[in-house]
């Protein structure tokens, strides 16, 4: 690295004489890192002189020096060296993986970085534990700590072994569910939750399954002959497609009147094509229309699988900026809608 010190000229010497001849001084003593460069300049009133021209630092330690980050630097050199050393030595995908994450192993003390390269090696050793990250038996780690460094453990892991997989096991998903007609699942309680692969199992044969946005609504569903409600989960709302009973039966979604609820429709019908919506129209929007609150952050999402009343509802939401959440809406109308359904 070349920094010019941009040395006067004679114009400048002839003014302040004083201040020149100090300012060079100042440079022969120089006792930082790198080296100056000097160069011969003839001025007419002064003669043959020799100034500094540029302080030329070699090598990124001297670089570190003249910055004052001479600690930063042998920081970051000796942990890049353990990590190499700890984790992989001599592989260059590790590496690449340790520069990229430089400025987050960086910022750790030093018990944190010796339980980032505690947890790397424990993934490294044990791939596919199947455990719940709960269940690691790494000292002085805990579940927070490795949901927050979680990032920088994958990418050095994928840098020792080529794939970020922890092996780790997480919790399912719990699908909350109400059984609106008690025959069709006796011996279960009206409303419980658990997980997909589970409700896949369940012996049930509804001859419809209406899936809500929020979980609120299960719980104020009254009897609907041959029906079963589950929440949709938000956007996870297309892993209900895998589930055969629910598949098979006569799919209603009822979400919010909003960019998102329309987005989630719209995915929920990519994966299953029958799917109908409910009460998610412009005749809802118009008759409650008082009931809408302003929408913060709309989906920018730009739906495929709208019928054209659901996308002239979506458009009226848009350009009002408009949110109606389903349990808005007066609760003797939907029951009465419901029925009717």
């Amino acid at each position: 690295m070349s920094i010019a010190l941009h040395p006067p000229a004679e114009a400048a010497v002839a003014n302040d004489p004083d201040a020149v001849v100090a300012w060079v001084r100042s440079w022969h003593a120089y006792p930082g890192p790198g080296t100056v460069e000097w160069e011969l300049r003839r001025w007419r009133s002064f003669g043959r002189q020799e100034v500094p021209v540029r302080l030329v630092l070699r090598g990124a330690s001297e670089i570190a020096e003249a910055s004052g980050r001479t600690l930063e630097w042998r920081t970051v050199t000796a942990r890049r060296q353990h990590l190499a050393e700890a984790l992989a030595p001599g592989t260059s995908t590790l590496a690449t993986a340790i520069a990229s994450t430089h400025s987050k192993w960086l910022e750790l003390d030093e018990e944190n970085f010796a339980r980032l390269v505690a947890v790397v090696r424990w993934f490294s050793d044990n791939p596919g534990s199947g455990m719940f990250i709960r269940q690691l038996p790494i000292p002085g780690v805990d579940t927070k700590w490795v949901s927050r460094h979680r990032g920088t453990v994958e990418a050095l892991l994928e840098g020792v072994r080529g794939d970020r997989d922890l092996g780790v096991r997480a919790l399912p998903r719990m699908c909350d569910v109400a059984v609106c007609d008690r025959s069709l699942l006796p011996s279960a309680p009206r409303i419980f939750a658990t997980s997909i692969d589970e409700l896949s199992s369940l012996p049930l044969k509804p001859s419809t399954t209406l899936v809500l946005e929020n979980k609120e609504g299960l719980h104020a569903l009254p009897h609907l002959p041959s029906t079963v409600a589950v929440h949709g989960g938000g956007y996870s709302v297309h892993e209900l497609a895998t589930v055969p009973w629910l598949a098979a039966s006569d799919v209603v979604y009822w979400g919010d009147l909003d960019t998102h609820g329309f987005a989630i429709l719209d995915r929920f019908r990519q994966h299953l094509p029958h799917v109908r919506s409910l009460l998610m129209d412009s005749s809802t929007i118009e008759r409650w229309g008082e009931l809408a609150v302003p929408e913060s952050s709309p989906a920018t999402h730009i739906p495929q699988h709208l019928t054209e009343h659901e996308h002239n509802a979506l458009a009226r939401v848009q350009s009002g900026r408009l949110r109606i959440e389903q349990e808005r809406l007066p609760w003797p109308y939907v029951v009465e809608y419901l029925v009717a359904l």
